[in-house]
């Protein structure tokens, strides 16, 4: 069965000189190494491999571990953190500070994998999977704004425990639908200071987490919470936060709102998406950033669901080159029966016979369970 899902790998130094075991590519799809071909790992070499993708089936071999099997592992670690920060347990300032750098390593492994895969999993904690993706969107942010990788993983630790006081309120919004009741807003409304107390209990924090935490849901026009703050006083870390933690709630959706879904023409225009995706946030929000983060994650980011015109169900997987705003090539599903393909099908678009018809992720409620990290070349 021919495996069409690619997946990264780092190649072992001691590797170096040795003939490529397979085809190495770049995280486009660009060819960078045939198999055979002598590897290069030396520091000053030009074509040095870093990062490179190879069939999810030679991969195994190379390097086995299984990137979103290591996000469960965080999350649960994650879960495990807020219950005892909640209950005024001891924790150890390491602890936090090794779950950031960890997520921080997985998201440069494979960001593309986390983030699809964090769309598409139904978890038990909703809260814990909105942390993991607001936390992925900061990665994202902090790192294209060239911080140092000290201070994305302060970035992404402060997404992580941002709302660290009020976990179990999220996960029971998850399910609400109408207006919240004053005691549910006023605690809304108290979380982001109630969360940097107790983080200041577990000491020994960057301030920069701290204060990121403390002015998450501060906005720029001054309307945010809990102290009005606009934007010269507002940190560029929280500003990151805001941004990434508005969009992951609008991609998640909640159990009575389905996720943010946008046509095909809405998607060949960043500035037209853009708005549509944030509406009247978006005067709100740091739009810079917003610019930014949406281009880095193109108008289909992975783990999109669309319906080709053949019919069949598919996820777009990596960020791959795109045409006209639509991605370069999407994993086809499920057939145009609604049956479960007996293999994921490479369908690459732009072709007459293979076109996008339109985004579907409010389907992904009715479909039946599916293996999604097969998607990025996982197996549990």
């Amino acid at each position: 069965m021919l495996d069409h899902t690619f997946r990264p790998v780092t190649l072992p130094v001691h590797w170096d000189g040795y003939p490529a075991p397979c085809d190495f590519f770049d995280a486009s799809g660009r060819l960078l190494l045939r198999e055979g071909a002598p590897i290069l790992i030396r520091e000053d070499h030009p074509l040095r491999p870093n990062r490179v993708f190879c069939e999810s089936s030679q991969a195994q071999r190379i390097s086995p571990t299984n990137a979103i099997a290591q996000l469960c592992g965080l999350g649960a670690v994650l879960s495990d953190l807020v219950e005892r920060a909640v209950r005024g347990s001891y924790i150890g300032t390491v602890e936090f500070i090794d779950l950031a750098r960890g997520f921080h390593e997985l998201w440069a492994m494979d960001a593309d994998a986390c983030i699809g895969y964090l769309r598409l999993v139904r978890t038990e904690s909703p809260s814990v999977r909105h942390a993991l993706l607001v936390a992925a969107f900061s990665a994202e942010l902090a790192a294209a704004n060239g911080l140092r990788p000290e201070s994305v993983a302060h970035v992404i630790g402060a997404a992580l425990t941002m709302n660290i006081a009020s976990m179990s309120l999220h996960d029971e919004m998850f399910s609400l639908a109408g207006r919240l009741s004053d005691e549910i807003r006023d605690e809304m409304l108290a979380h982001p200071a109630d969360g940097q107390r107790i983080l200041e209990r577990v000491g020994g924090l960057p301030q920069n987490w701290l204060d990121a935490v403390a002015h998450h849901h501060e906005n720029v026009d001054g309307s945010g919470y809990p102290h009005g703050l606009k934007r010269a006083n507002i940190g560029l870390p929280a500003r990151m936060l805001r941004v990434a933690d508005t969009l992951a709630a609008r991609l998640l959706g909640r159990q009575k709102r389905t996720p943010r879904a946008w046509s095909i023409h809405q998607a060949r225009d960043t500035q037209r998406l853009i708005q549509h995706v944030f509406g009247a946030d978006l005067e709100r929000l740091d739009q810079p950033l917003v610019r930014l983060l949406m281009t880095r994650l193109g108008t289909f980011p992975p783990g999109s669901l669309v319906r080709l015109n053949n019919g069949e169900l598919a996820i777009v997987g990596r960020r791959r080159s795109p045409n006209k705003g639509m991605p370069g090539e999407v994993l086809s599903f499920l057939g145009a029966d609604g049956s479960a393909l007996t293999h994921l099908r490479l369908r690459r678009i732009g072709l007459r016979e293979c076109r996008i018809q339109g985004y579907v992720h409010d389907e992904l409620h009715r479909l039946p369970d599916y293996d999604w990290q097969r998607v990025w070349g996982y197996w549990q």
